[in-house]
C-alpha cells in the first residue's frame, strides 16, 4: 500500500459517496435478484460494501467484499472477515472459486487502461452473471484513469463469450435514489451458457437494443469537465465490431 493510495482513497473519498451508493443499491439490487436469485455474491472494488451490505440484507447467505487495504476495516458495512484486501491494480486468482453474481460498481474507471482485459477477466472467472458499472469519459471523479464508452467495455465481455443484457437503465433512468452514474452505466454481462439455461434473463435480454449504449444521463452531464472529456463521436479505433447473432445468443 502507498502513501498515494491511501491519500486518494481515504476516509473523506469514501464518506462522500457511501449514502449515495447505499441508496442506488437499494432500488438495483432488487431488479438483479429478482432476475438472478443469488446467493452468493462478491464485489470487486467494494469500498465500504454498500452494495453487498443491501445484498445481504436481500438473502445472500455469502458475501466477499475485494478492495485494497486503504480501505478502513471500522468503515465497512459487512463483517471484517467477509472482506478480502487486495490491489486490483493486480489480477485477482481465487484457486477457482465461483459465485451466484459478481459485481464492479463504478471501479474499473480507477484502474490503468492495460488492466480493462484482465480485470474483466477476473470477474467473468468469479460468475456466470455480472452487474458491472463503469464511468464514461468525462464523468469524472477521484483518480480516473481509463473512462470509457459501453461499448468498450462490451467488446471485452463479449471477447469471454458474455452478452451484455441492457435491462436495468430504463428501469433506473428517472428513479431519483438513485445516483445518475449508476442509472446511466449498471448492466447485467450473462454468459451464453447461462442464457441457454435461464428463461428469465432471456426475456431480460429482449430488452436490450432499446436505448443508446453509449449516451449521457441529465444527471451526470452536470459532471462533465473538457479536460477528461474525448472528442464525439467514438474514434474508429475505439469503435466496436459489429455484434454477431446466432441462434444461441438472440
Amino acid at each position: 500500500m502507498t502513501m498515494f493510495r491511501k491519500k486518494v482513497y481515504g476516509a473523506r473519498f469514501y464518506t462522500g459517496q457511501q449514502d449515495g451508493s447505499a441508496r442506488s443499491a437499494g432500488r438495483v439490487l432488487p431488479l438483479v435478484f429478482d432476475l438472478v436469485r443469488p446467493r452468493s455474491v462478491i464485489d470487486l472494488g467494494c469500498g465500504t460494501a454498500s452494495w453487498l451490505a443491501v445484498a445481504r440484507s436481500l438473502g445472500a447467505e455469502t458475501i466477499v467484499g475485494v478492495d485494497g487495504g486503504w480501505v478502513a476495516e471500522k468503515a465497512l458495512r459487512i463483517p471484517p472477515d467477509c472482506f478480502l484486501k487486495h490491489d486490483l491494480a493486480h489480477s485477482l486468482d481465487l484457486n477457482g472459486r465461483r459465485f451466484d453474481l459478481a459485481m464492479s460498481l463504478e471501479a474499473a474507471e480507477h484502474l490503468d487502461a492495460f488492466r480493462a482485459d484482465s480485470f474483466v477477466a477476473d470477474l467473468c472467472a468469479l460468475a456466470d452473471v455480472v452487474l458491472f458499472s463503469a464511468a464514461i469519459p468525462g464523468q469524472t471523479g477521484t483518480n480516473h484513469r481509463n473512462e470509457q464508452w459501453a461499448t468498450y467495455w462490451r467488446d471485452r465481455f463479449q471477447h469471454l463469450g458474455y452478452q451484455l443484457i441492457d435491462c436495468l437503465r430504463s428501469r433506473l433512468w428517472d428513479d431519483p435514489e438513485v445516483e445518475p452514474w449508476y442509472a446511466q452505466n449498471a448492466y447485467l454481462y450473462v454468459s451464453s451458457d447461462r442464457l441457454a439455461t435461464d428463461e428469465r434473463l432471456r426475456t431480460a435480454a429482449a430488452e436490450s437494443g432499446c436505448m443508446p449504449l453509449d449516451v449521457v444521463h441529465p444527471g451526470t452531464l452536470a459532471c462533465f469537465s473538457k479536460p477528461y472529456a474525448p472528442k464525439f463521436p467514438v474514434p474508429r479505433e475505439q469503435r466496436p465490431a459489429p455484434m454477431q447473432f446466432t441462434a444461441r445468443n438472440r
